[in-house]
């Protein structure tokens, strides 16, 4: 059987892309090569039916572009806009996707701490058309998780959000599905890699826009570093967290922040050589039913839990009622990983839509 029989033997997905950075352009090769699990396991197969991109536009494909057509291609996104009709926005352009049968959006755009715009509206938007969404984009999931939910439910579609904290890592899933009933009290958390290697490479003697730029060219950093290194995208990390773990109901205004910023390099050595290194710690714990929650740079000693964390590694620690403490360790996470999140996603949804 050729690949064009076996395709109409599977139901289509079309997908909405928003963003075309690092997240997405390490999705779609990740996509082609899950192309034949998704068919044998889900019955489905991937069509891109739109790119879109605030500096580079918005595209939309009326039939849809298979992921293996798109990685052929040494330009994707220009060659994808070649074949396909622009509109002027990215309300448009989901509208013009839905029109066209798209069922599920991945929004992968950049973070904007302040209120999760526009990736919010764009997320709200294509749930008001009747799609799926998915986001790595912590902003409007910390900002309005649950209008997001809500507005899900009454539209019966999903909104999920794994790669939001801990790249791929299923610690969502494994809230919802896992440890269920456990009653999680408390978490402490190593979450900004960004942070924790400019820390690291500081106490190493390089400079700080040396490690920076390490950081850019690993595809750890937010656009903005500073996002990453005043606290914002802990924070924004350490909102979704309480919430989904500790069953919180906190905006980011009310995590208490403390960046890098300000460290000199005297404390970070000192730190450092005491064998106590500084790192952003991500916080949060329900204490007489009320959560409390900071990001703040920390000692970390020799015999905490969080001192396994090097470079890259993030590290949560989870204080559980029923199943004592449970720490998991993402050992020097790449992009990759984050676009793995997003397949877990799309996994997810489709597998939960085949049991109802």
């Amino acid at each position: 059987m050729n690949e064009t029989s076996l395709y109409a033997l599977l139901r289509p997905l079309r997908i909405l892309v928003l963003g075309y950075g690092n997240v997405t352009q390490a999705f779609l090769p990740l996509l082609v090569s899950r192309s034949e699990w998704l068919g044998r396991e889900l019955g489905i197969h991937p069509l891109i039916s739109g790119i879109g991109t605030r500096s580079g536009g918005f595209f939309v494909h009326p039939t849809g572009i298979t992921p293996e057509q798109l990685a052929q291609k040494t330009e994707a996104r220009t060659w994808f806009a070649s074949q396909s009709m622009q509109v002027r926005d990215a309300t448009a352009f989901i509208q013009a996707g839905r029109s066209a049968g798209t069922s599920l959006l991945l929004e992968l755009t950049t973070l904007q701490p302040r209120d999760g715009e526009p990736a919010l509206t764009h997320i709200r938007t294509a749930l008001q058309h009747g799609m799926d969404v998915i986001t790595a984009n912590k902003g409007p999931v910390a900002h309005a998780q649950n209008a997001l939910q809500a507005l899900a439910r009454q539209r019966d579609v999903q909104f999920r959000f794994e790669s939001t904290v801990m790249d791929g890592l299923p610690l969502i899933n494994l809230a919802q599905f896992t440890l269920q009933a456990v009653e999680i009290r408390a978490f402490r958390a190593l979450l900004n890699t960004t942070s924790g290697l400019v820390l690291s490479m500081l106490e190493q003697g390089f400079t700080l826009e040396q490690a920076i730029l390490k950081a850019q060219q690993l595809g750890v950093a937010e656009s903005d570093p500073w996002y990453d290194l005043d606290g914002w995208d802990a924070v924004m990390k350490t909102t979704i967290l309480a919430n989904n773990l500790l069953d919180a109901h906190i905006t980011p205004a009310m995590v208490e922040r403390e960046g890098i910023r300000d460290i000199t390099s005297e404390d970070i050595f000192a730190a450092a050589l005491s064998g106590a290194p500084l790192r952003l710690v991500s916080s949060a714990s329900r204490v007489r039913g009320m959560v409390t929650a900071s990001v703040r740079p920390q000692p970390i000693k020799a015999d905490d839990i969080l001192h396994v964390a090097k470079g890259t590694t993030s590290v949560i620690s989870l204080d559980t009622e029923a199943m004592g403490t449970i720490t998991l360790v993402e050992h020097e996470p790449l992009v990759l990983q984050t676009a793995y999140g997003v397949l877990s996603d799309l996994i997810t949804i489709f597998r939960q839509k085949r049991s109802t």
